[in-house]
């Protein structure tokens, strides 16, 4: 499982990085966290306002950081 965090270094983009690392490591996946900075690659993966988070291809959130228990709900999805 992969885990996209889109937006440019710092800010709420971080948040979102940051807290995205925390969940997968406390759920145990296994998944993979990518961080994508460059405008060009945002886009192509359809995120509009950043922070995006994508798993697995999917497009979760764009905009906001979401809660915790949000992302550890799409990890269980994206894993079973």
């Amino acid at each position: 499982m992969i885990v996209v965090v889109a937006g440019p270094e710092g800010g709420i983009s971080d948040d979102a990085f940051h807290l995205v690392e925390r969940v997968v490591a406390e759920c145990g996946c296994g998944a993979a966290v990518e961080r994508v900075t460059e405008f060009g690659r945002i886009v192509a993966l359809g995120v509009y306002a950043v922070p995006g988070i994508v798993v697995d291809g999917v497009l979760r959130s764009v905009g906001r950081v979401p809660r915790r228990d949000e992302i550890a709900r799409w990890l269980i999805r994206a894993k079973s």
